[in-house]
């Protein structure tokens, strides 16, 4: 991936502003005490609101520089015991010390133990990440994220590199999509090719039962991504499907209306009243101990998983092993982009840009078709700040609304999940379309959030001419639940 450094100095504008305290940038101050004072909506003016959240902001940066602080102390005692700063139950001096600490502050002395390994790691391996935290620019999550992605790059100018990156984009995003974000940036920093680690990590795969309370205990597996993600969409499709089969069969019992009996009585065929969390796992116990879906229709048992994968072409024809993605994120070895490829009906070829691997085409003729597709490539997931559920989840939504002379092409199209479709249509948020695919989101009290395109981490070259990926003509507010992006015909290669 090469780093596009016009994309890499907005985003850093953009940081200069957020990093400003937000008292400082409108002048509010903070609530006052209110205890014994009656709060309800009628004090909800913009003005308290506002100051609320600037006070909100100004302690959550407090609270980072004091986890960066705690984490200075925790690794001076590292030091001060004579360890290494890898967690060893060898260690008596360390161990002691983590007792120590664990009996005054109530903790477990091998949770302080782990602690202070974590903040050795933090402070002496990642020191300018340390620094971020303590001037309040990152969250101790996002640290965390860092850290975890930057560990297996060896130190050094690599290491550098994606530090450096990887606090660019902690600075404006949220901890969950943070860590897709820096799964391509680690990708690229490393010197071991993809296939070579995968070939080793694959071989921790495994399966454990961890007992938890009540009767209850968590079933866990390590698996390759590709497979685990295979796993967790057929379940979500199955889940999904079974809520709407009752739904739809309820409605159908309500309009027979002379059959008050049937629509009535307690054991009705027609009630499902768990959520779709209790249903995957019931489904997962299902096809693991019988091997077939016995909660279910047969259907439904008939689904199949859906993954989508991004090949570079030059990888999917042997010519070099540069890894793929899974779902816009998650870096996948060659071999098995491969595979999936060979077993797939059918591909799309996507056109990207040689420097930073923006989409600009796809290569569809059905005007609506296109945009779709472009846009489940650009966009990956739902863009409303801080939110990872994938694009083939969302609604495509008009920026500016159709009623309010909205255009329909894709420059005034994004992915929103139901959710964040429902704020801005019903909370009075509003977004304004940028250049380059970010967007400016405006919440109902007028604050601004600038919402950056990630980068794609795969990319290659156009081997044709140039096509504008401006296309017009599509419906209004269509969600495909599961975009299957499969082309008819085989691809040129």
């Amino acid at each position: 991936m090469t780093f596009d450094s016009e994309a890499d100095e907005r985003r850093a504008a953009r940081v200069r502003g957020a990093n400003q305290p937000a008292a400082e940038r409108s002048g509010r101050m903070r609530p006052q005490h209110t205890a014994g004072h009656m709060l309800g909506p009628w004090l909800a003016t913009p003005e308290v609101l506002n100051s609320y959240i600037d006070a909100i902001a100004a302690v959550t940066r407090s609270r980072a520089a004091a986890d960066a602080m705690e984490a200075a102390m925790l690794a001076d005692l590292v030091a001060l015991s004579g360890a290494s700063g890898e967690t060893s139950n060898g260690d008596l001096g360390l161990r002691a010390l983590a007792a120590e600490v664990g009996a005054v502050i109530h903790v477990s002395d091998r949770t302080v133990q782990r602690r202070m390994s974590d903040a050795y790691q933090l402070v002496q391996e990642f020191p300018a990440v340390h620094a971020a935290l303590s001037a309040g620019d990152i969250l101790m999550a996002h640290a965390r994220e860092v850290v975890g992605a930057g560990l297996p790059i060896p130190a050094g100018p690599a290491r550098e590199k994606f530090i450096e990156r990887a606090l660019m984009l902690a600075r404006v995003e949220s901890p969950n999509r943070l860590r897709g974000m820096l799964a391509g940036v680690a990708e690229e920093a490393h010197e071991v090719g993809i296939a070579e680690r995968h070939r080793v990590a694959s071989k921790s795969r495994a399966v454990w039962v961890t007992d938890d309370h009540d009767g209850m205990s968590t079933l866990h597996a390590c698996l390759p991504s590709v497979l685990a993600h295979g796993v967790k969409d057929r379940l979500d499709q199955m889940a999904h499907g079974l809520r709407t089969q009752y739904a739809g069969r309820r409605k159908d019992a309500e309009r027979d209306a002379h059959d008050d009996e049937a629509l009535h009585r307690d054991e009705t065929p027609y009630e499902d009243v768990r959520t779709v969390d209790q249903m995957r796992a019931d489904l997962l116990a299902d096809l693991l101990l019988t091997g077939t879906p016995t909660s279910v229709d047969s259907a439904i048992g008939s689904i199949r998983a859906t993954v989508a994968v991004t090949v570079p072409a030059l990888t999917l024809m042997g010519v070099t092993d540069t890894g793929a993605e899974l779902d816009g994120a998650i870096p996948i070895d060659a071999e098995t982009a491969r595979q999936l490829a060979g077993g797939a009906p059918g591909w799309d070829r996507l056109l990207t840009d040689p420097m930073h691997g923006g989409v600009l085409a796809t290569d569809r003729y059905r005007p609506t078709a296109e945009m779709k597709r472009f846009l489940t490539h650009r966009h990956q997931h739902c863009r409303h700040p801080g939110c990872r559920v994938p694009v083939r989840y969302t609604d495509i939504d008009h920026n500016q609304e159709w009623a309010d002379g909205g255009k329909t092409d894709v420059a005034n199209l994004a992915p929103l999940c139901r959710r964040h479709h429902t704020l801005k249509t019903s909370a009075h948020w509003s977004i304004n379309p940028l250049a380059g695919g970010d967007l400016e989101f405006v919440t109902a009290l007028g604050r601004s959030h600038l919402e950056m395109l990630a980068p794609r981490a795969v990319g290659f070259s156009p081997c044709g001419p140039e096509v504008d990926g401006e296309w017009a003509g599509t419906d209004e507010n269509q969600r495909p639940p599961h975009p299957d992006h499969r082309d008819e015909t085989a691809p040129p290669w």
